[in-house]
């Protein structure tokens, strides 16, 4: 048995959630740390992160009518797990990633997108090879994805303007006065934009109709890439407003054509939302910015990707090792320095305690 797996079945024992609704972070960075070519790490990562998650709490199967009644409620994980647990049992899992993803993907913005983080890392370890513990933790991930499946305001693409991607929509994004942010975790920050017209508008004007799949999710995590630089202050929003869309990446290949697309509109809606409720207001109090001046050792690290990833593995912090390895990843799609930059100032710097809220 593989450190993975051993690290998955340990996970497996956990529930999806600790603290205050805090994602269980294990199963994506134990494979992340696998990618970056740092197995070794993985019991090291088992033995710093299991000790604070609670046991799993047991579910039992639901019907048709119960999983549509159940879509986003959260008590209902358990009753979740064992539904795709069931599902799962004598089929092949793509098969039931391709069923399943079409009715999870509008809500991917669930738990600030870990619904979506966890399958997809569990896809890629599939893909990888086939063990019991890692068709398990694609139900673990569909169930969490389906059990926190939540919408954001606006229809992407609704009222497109010719040739307007990503990096155009983020831009044109109206930050979230701060009297109305903060205390809350990301997914409930972004409900607050819930009566935001401006927000709504810079999501439906998005051109979705000719973008080419890849190309889009590579712009849209080149410019987020760039924004967790631009805004040190809220590291772990932006981290996610790249890790989100580029797990789409993963599963992408089991998607029809339009349910892509639709899953493209999703991940620029997330990235905009976490944009909106995080972004820096010049001036705020513990909002300084520190990258337009990187120190030498952030900039070096930048340059060496083998350095990045065993800064980011060495780390054992989730967040580090998910985000650096995301950059990297979509860097070898796209080379961009701002995935570079960005995944070396989290490997430096992405390590104090606190940092890993969500």
């Amino acid at each position: 048995m593989t450190d993975l797996d051993q690290a998955l079945e340990r996970f497996q024992l956990a529930d999806f959630e600790y603290g205050e609704g805090l994602s269980n972070h294990g199963p994506m960075a134990a494979e992340a740390l696998v990618a970056l070519g740092h197995s070794a790490l993985v019991t090291g990562l088992v033995h710093s992160y299991a000790a604070r998650l609670p046991d799993l709490r047991r579910g039992t199967p639901m019907d048709e009518a119960e999983q549509a009644a159940a879509l986003g409620c959260r008590e209902r994980l358990p009753d979740w797990l064992a539904t795709y647990e069931a599902r799962l049992e004598g089929r092949k899992w793509r098969d039931l990633l391709r069923e399943a993803l079409p009715r999870l993907v509008p809500g991917l913005a669930g738990a600030a997108t870990h619904g979506l983080l966890r399958t997809a890392h569990a896809v890629r370890a599939l893909e990888a090879e086939e063990t019991p513990a890692r068709r398990r933790e694609l139900a673990f991930g569909l169930a969490y994805w389906a059990g926190c499946y939540e919408g954001l305001p606006g229809h992407p693409g609704a009222r497109p303007q010719a040739g307007r991607g990503p990096a155009e929509v983020l831009e044109g994004i109206v930050p979230l006065p701060l009297e109305r942010r903060g205390g809350l975790l990301l997914s409930g920050a972004m409900r607050r934009l819930v009566d935001e017209p401006l927000f709504v508008a810079s999501i439906e004007s998005v051109d979705l109709s000719c973008a080419d799949p890849g190309a889009f999710l590579s712009a849209l995590c080149a410019s987020a890439a760039g924004l967790y630089l631009e805004n040190l202050h809220a590291r772990i929003a932006y981290v996610h407003a790249v890790t989100g869309p580029s797990a789409l990446r993963l599963v992408a290949p089991y998607l029809a054509e339009a349910d892509l697309r639709r899953g493209l509109g999703a991940a620029l809606q997330v990235a905009a939302a976490l944009h909106a409720v995080s972004a820096r207001v010049p001036g705020a109090p513990g909002q300084e910015v520190t990258i337009e001046n990187p120190d030498m050792e952030i900039e070096k690290v930048s340059e060496n990707v083998d350095e990045i990833r065993y800064r980011a593995a060495c780390s054992l912090q989730e967040h580090a090792i998910k985000f650096a390895e995301a950059c990297l990843r979509e860097d070898a799609i796209a080379p961009d320095a701002r995935l570079r930059l960005a995944a070396a100032e989290a490997a430096v710097r992405l390590t104090a305690p606190g940092w890993g809220k969500w």
